[in-house]
């Protein structure tokens, strides 16, 4: 017996990393990457969702960044807040701040320590970040994506381009030499390369070692647009040279 529940606790944490390294996987993606049968997986998602660490939405399920518990501290979400400390260090007093969807960039605001920001975004996961009273926050409005909770559309497009920023901070789900920064939703690579083209100052990548050298479906820019890429260690040497060679500033975190 202790077995068996040593086994559903290790499976259970295993679903969890996947879904963190993914922004969403249906039950049967998730029963084809663990090898287990799919009643097998439904049953541990049920169970997720009930302690609140999941979210189902549409077939899919999505980790729950706002469920604390001690797994948060562990592996991929300790990489996500190291490489959102390091960004908040480029961030000064009276800069207009630019945030995707990505998680790891609007972790950023836990760390800043800038005063007088202004910070626009189409994450309306922006609600549960820490909020400073000398700041302010910018909705851009428009359609809403779930399970990411991510504006999208005309209207936060339209946004973004009455608007310039000093600093962008985009996450994505792929970056490589041959495609450039890459995403899987195309309505969000057309807000993304809005950020980044009416960004004026400093252009910075947040992306852990899972997405290096990764493409996936939606282009959003050249990977030769950003100032810096911030990563981990664990990252092809090999990669992050070529990335070094197209006059990227590459940071690794420990």
């Amino acid at each position: 017996m202790k077995n068996s529940l040593a086994n559903i606790d290790k499976r259970q944490k295993e679903i969890l990393e996947l879904l963190q390294k993914k922004e969403q996987m249906t039950a049967l993606e998730l029963s084809e990457a663990l090898k287990v049968s799919l009643s097998t997986v439904r049953r541990d998602l049920n169970l997720l969702e009930e302690k609140n660490e999941i979210i189902r939405s549409y077939g899919y399920c999505a980790y729950n960044y706002e469920n604390t518990t001690d797994f948060d501290q562990s592996g991929p979400e300790r990489i996500k807040q190291a490489i959102a400390r390091e960004a908040s260090k480029y961030i000064s007093d009276y800069d207009t701040l630019f945030i995707n969807s990505s998680s790891t960039a609007l972790k950023t605001l836990d760390f800043i320590q800038s005063n007088h920001l202004t910070i626009v975004t189409n994450n309306v996961k922006v609600n549960y970040s820490p909020h400073r009273d000398n700041c302010n926050y910018i909705l851009t409005g428009g359609e809403m994506r779930f399970p990411k909770e991510a504006l999208v559309g005309d209207i936060a497009l339209n946004t973004i381009s009455s608007m310039n920023a000093d600093i962008c901070i985009i996450g994505c789900s792929g970056v490589s030499i041959e495609s450039g920064v890459t995403t899987k939703i195309l309505n969000e690579s057309t807000i993304n390369e809005m950020m980044i083209n009416k960004t004026i100052k400093c252009k910075i990548l947040v992306a852990d070692h899972c997405k290096i050298g990764l493409t996936s479906k939606f282009k959003i820019a050249d990977i030769s647009v950003f100032d810096y890429l911030i990563t981990d260690q664990f990252c092809s040497q090999n990669v992050l040279n070529e990335i070094r060679n197209t006059g990227v500033k590459v940071i690794q975190i420990d």
